[in-house]
């Protein structure tokens, strides 16, 4: 264990917005889908494509009671509104279906989905330049040896209250190796 392991003695997460997504694999008659339904109103968008030896895209996926044809590859969207998960059907298909949720103006549904990782979290307030050249106020310090961007959201673990990235130095060692980095949120 290296001195900096020794000091990250804290736990943040990072939010990432995965896309909501029920089903990505080659079709089967009945679809066992892999989420379920968002908690808002949602549509459905279908996209078939091939995969390997499964090139067959014409055929017809059944959502509920609307039936959606295919006659080649392609991505097409459900106009029923629906509030609960609905039960998927395929016919004459043999290839890949990716099916995910979108909300009643056609836009992606995603969730967000927070990834642990060890840290030291300081809350200390500094203010510093940005590199627009103005002037903004810090409200924390993580030190970490995960890697992340400006603009990524963290939260300390066991909060709900997120924030942005708006800062990055990374420190290194004698030989030029990454031995932590500083997020400045």
């Amino acid at each position: 264990m290296s001195l900096i392991d020794a000091y990250l003695k804290d736990t943040a997460e990072k939010k990432t917005n995965v896309l909501w997504v029920f089903y990505d694999a080659l079709n089967t008659a009945t679809l066992t889908l892999i989420k379920g339904a968002p908690a808002v109103t949602f549509k459905v968008k279908i996209q078939a494509s091939a995969s390997g030896a499964h090139t067959d895209c014409a055929g017809t996926v059944t959502v509920n009671a609307e039936v959606i044809t295919f006659t080649q590859a392609a991505t097409k969207t459900t106009t029923t509104n629906l509030t609960v998960l609905p039960t998927i059907t395929t016919a004459n298909l043999d290839c890949n279906l990716k099916i995910w949720a979108i909300d009643t103006g056609n836009a992606d549904i995603y969730e967000a989905v927070y990834t642990a990782f060890a840290c030291r979290w300081e809350a200390v307030s500094k203010a510093f330049v940005q590199s627009t050249g103005t002037w903004t106020q810090s409200a924390a310090k993580v030190v970490a040896k995960t890697v992340y961007a400006i603009g990524d959201y963290l939260r300390k673990y066991g909060t709900t209250t997120e924030i942005t990235i708006k800062r990055i130095n990374t420190v290194t060692n004698g030989d030029g190796d990454v031995e932590y980095i500083e997020y400045t949120l």
